[in-house]
């Protein structure tokens, strides 16, 4: 009889740490996460007005002030990788291109093409066969023209207009900051499809964008600011 115990025991005992280990083995082998996603960032690049005083036959002439507010959805793709902590909390790096370039115009100045890289936490409850995180990622948005410099030849000139300008369009880069959450599907063990949906912000140096006046367009400088830009993407990723 004693026999037989001790062999129920050991037989329970090696099947609790043949459990144990394939749990540490699965668990290991899915430590990783890389994916990619389609993204899209509705991104404020400036808002500035100018303020004229017309011409006209009788005073008092009452002021006429133009505004321009530069925000646009841009689109993009990037790719991501995560290292799992464990089951609730993700480290992971995450970088986006939004190739659209449009003209300079009074209206719309929206900085270029914009390479967008974030690294941070990824945090929450991971089921069977879906998750719920929220995310903290701080990190960069690059705007390949964000900024528009003066020309010596219009120095004359004021406001100048974005003739003396647009041949000298630089880069600027703003610190970023995502927040938001993320809604993970699992198709099978080693798939991801994923839903993230939060605030960027950006905070952005003083720079100039154009505004429409009476005459045409003209150059506003915009100081130091922050802005919230919504941004959300979909992608696809596998777990190793």
């Amino acid at each position: 009889m004693r026999r037989s115990h001790l062999t129920s025991f050991a037989l329970a005992a090696g099947l609790i740490f043949a459990a144990a280990a394939a749990a540490r083995a699965q668990d290991a082998e899915t430590r990783w996460e890389v994916g990619g996603q389609f993204s899209a960032l509705n991104v404020d690049n400036g808002s500035a007005s100018v303020t004229f005083i017309p011409i006209c036959v009788t005073a008092p002439c009452p002021p006429i002030i133009m505004t321009a507010n530069h925000r646009a959805s841009e689109p993009g793709f990037g790719a991501r990788v995560g290292y799992n902590v464990n089951r609730h909390v993700t480290l992971e790096a995450e970088g986006n291109f939004f190739p659209r370039e449009r003209e300079v115009t009074d209206d719309v100045f929206t900085g270029g093409r914009k390479v967008q890289g974030l690294f941070g936490v990824k945090a929450g409850r991971r089921y069977e066969n879906f998750g719920v995180f929220a995310k903290a990622r701080p990190g960069f948005v690059h705007f390949s023209a964000g900024d528009l410099q003066g020309n010596v030849g219009c120095i004359a000139v004021f406001p100048p207009p974005p003739g003396c300008f647009g041949v000298d369009r630089e880069g600027r880069t703003d610190f970023a900051f995502d927040l938001g959450g993320v809604l993970e599907l699992y198709p099978s063990p080693r798939t991801i499809l994923r839903f993230d949906a939060g605030d960027t912000v950006l905070r952005s140096g003083a720079h100039n964008v154009p505004v429409n006046a009476l005459a045409g367009p003209v150059l506003v400088g915009v100081p130091d600011r922050t802005t919230h830009n919504f941004q959300g993407s979909v992608g696809f990723g596998f777990r190793f």
